[in-house]
């Protein structure tokens, strides 16, 4: 049996490993025709990508819509087309429809009952937003288990002017109470989370781990990657993304560098951001990046560092941590995200305890200087990657489950005519 489902999600090519987009043909190969609607950031001419609500001046409204949002500390409530997905001829094409990133600004949830009624539906809940009153992540805070209100901080993304998380949280429990749709979260912390949270009391949960091409992600020549770069000869390299967000953990790994022995001298290899370590300059090797989406760069830097630093303070799950172990580089991270359990700390990743910025410079120096155990954690790491991030294994767990998505349809629907059928007699 073919299986018909459409991807909704903002964009195509930027974040492709988890909206759809790269696991297209492993699910075509599993029977599933997949299609994508993408409504911010359409950049590839594949033919299975279209454009969502394209009418005239929809994004002008859209826009201003989200200033509206931003100003009275609403958000993603306000935006009309929402409900005209149903009528989207891809969307009526298909059987399921599976939800990505939806609250990024052009989408209201208070069309999620109206368009999960239309059409069975999974939605992968990429980070804990819809679990919360307002915030990507709330750290340290514990009020998204009992309703959220006197936020502790509404600066966090997305950020509000007046507390208004009460009432958001209140409106999203009322709402899910009517949505229906089968929930994917891609790691146990992001379970566990759900398990202590009310907004998820209405939903099952489907655990599936992101994966990747194993056949491109792999181990590389380090040393004619480190040629490549113009990586100092015998320097340690430590590869990282910098990213001044509050929840990437940039500022904390500047500071352990700080901790380290003066007369240590590495190499730095840096994504995303630049001009982050510039305090270094002259005593470690900076290569900066920049932001690039060239994957034969990133290859290079994974095959080239001895291990992957990624000091997130809340991570859901951390793709470029299992890209990394693909290339079996170990992953250096902190507790208290899901990073710990995705790297498989301590086996094979090493997890220190968030805020101990001691503890990050002994575990920096210590993959440094303990060259034989850094590369055995490697070695594990990409064991571990074959075992659980080999993105055929993701295709065939989501495929599973549009089945029983399809199969619990059918059956509620025979049980429904039963109903029906009985009532009339």
């Amino acid at each position: 049996m073919t299986i018909n489902v459409v991807q909704i999600n903002s964009g195509d090519l930027i974040g492709r490993r988890f909206n759809g987009f790269d696991l297209h043909p492993y699910l075509q190969d599993l029977g599933v025709k997949s299609t994508q609607l993408v409504y911010w950031n359409k950049q590839s001419d594949a033919d299975f990508v279209s454009k969502m609500f394209d009418y005239p001046g929809s994004r002008l409204l859209t826009r201003a819509l989200t200033i509206v949002e931003n100003r009275t500390s609403f958000h993603a409530r306000l935006h009309p087309h929402s409900w005209t997905l149903p009528s989207h001829k891809k969307v009526q094409e298909a059987d399921i429809m599976h939800l990505h990133i939806i609250h990024d600004g052009y989408f209201s949830l208070s069309a999620l009952p109206y368009v999960t009624s239309k059409k069975p539906t999974v939605w992968t809940w990429h980070d804990p937003w819809p679990m919360t009153g307002h915030c990507i992540y709330p750290l340290e805070c514990t009020r998204w288990k009992t309703g959220c209100g006197s936020c502790p901080n509404l600066k966090l993304p997305f950020a509000m002017r007046t507390d208004r998380t009460a009432e958001q949280f209140a409106w999203k429990k009322r709402l899910y109470n009517k949505t229906k749709a089968e929930i994917v979260v891609a790691s146990q912390w992001m379970m566990d989370m759900a398990a202590n949270s009310p907004l998820a009391e209405s939903f099952n949960f489907n655990l599936i781990p992101f994966g990747l091409d194993l056949g491109r992600y792999k181990p590389r020549d380090r040393r004619a990657a480190r040629e490549r770069l113009g990586v100092f000869p015998d320097r340690p390299v430590i590869f990282l993304r910098a990213s001044s967000t509050p929840f990437k953990g940039l500022s904390e790994f500047v500071q352990a560098l700080e901790l380290l022995d003066p007369d240590l001298r590495l190499c730095i290899i840096s994504l995303q951001e630049t001009g982050q370590f510039d305090a270094f300059i002259g005593r470690h090797q900076i290569i900066e990046f920049g932001w690039t989406n060239e994957e034969e760069l990133l290859l290079d830097a994974y095959a080239a560092c001895d291990f992957f630093a990624m000091p997130s303070k809340a991570e859901a799950f951390g793709l470029m941590a299992i890209e990394a172990m693909a290339c079996a580089r170990p992953v250096l991270c902190l507790t208290g995200t899901s990073l710990p359990g995705v790297a498989f700390a301590p086996e094979a990743g090493l997890a220190v305890p968030k805020n101990d910025i001691q503890a990050l410079a002994n575990a920096i120096d210590y993959l440094v200087r303990d060259r034989l155990a850094c590369e055995q954690r490697g070695i594990a790491s990409r064991a571990l990657a074959e075992a659980h991030y080999d993105i055929r294994q993701q295709a065939r767990l989501t495929a599973d489950l549009y089945e029983r998505v399809l199969e619990r349809q059918k059956v509620g629907n025979n049980v429904g005519r039963r109903a029906k059928a009985m009532e009339a007699k």
